[in-house]
């Protein structure tokens, strides 16, 4: 806590998938590590789900540059965000299943807080929390603020 009695984070994660609700945890996020003086961690994590059993490996190769292309522009979404504000952002796409990455990514970077929207792009009827979402809560033992 500082001395106003508010708690300050040192690092934050934003999982992103470029979704509004991602949009609006990146707000959050580079809000308290505003005040705080802290990092903002963007990450995003490609799901190449069964691509890797129903494509060629010239497809997967592809497929993968796509994706990644794609995650670097939401990540740098966010950097962007950040350095409008002033905030140090550090950003990464990684490969994977997307909760599993995410709580890794907590874990070895000892992020302090998670910031993340209630659903993504991928929880098309909208239900109050995403299946990403709902596994990161049941896993972490930091604080995750849903947006």
């Amino acid at each position: 806590m500082d001395e106003t009695g508010s708690i300050s984070y040192d690092d934050v994660l934003v999982p992103t998938d470029g979704s509004k609700a991602a949009k609006r945890a990146t707000e959050q996020a580079v809000e308290l590590v505003t005040e705080s003086g802290g990092t903002v961690h963007a990450l995003y994590v490609m799901d190449m789900g069964d691509a890797d059993f129903v494509a060629t490996p010239s497809d997967i190769k592809e497929t993968r540059k796509r994706l990644e292309k794609k995650g670097q522009g939401f990540v740098d979404a966010v950097k962007d965000r950040a350095d409008e504000s002033g905030v140090d952002c550090v950003t990464v796409v990684k490969s994977g299943i997307p909760e599993d990455e995410i709580v890794e990514y907590v874990r070895d970077q000892d992020i302090e807080l998670v910031v993340m929207g209630r659903r993504g792009r991928s929880d098309p009827d909208k239900p109050l929390i995403g299946s990403t979402t709902k596994r990161v809560l049941g896993v972490l033992d930091v604080p995750v603020r849903v947006v």
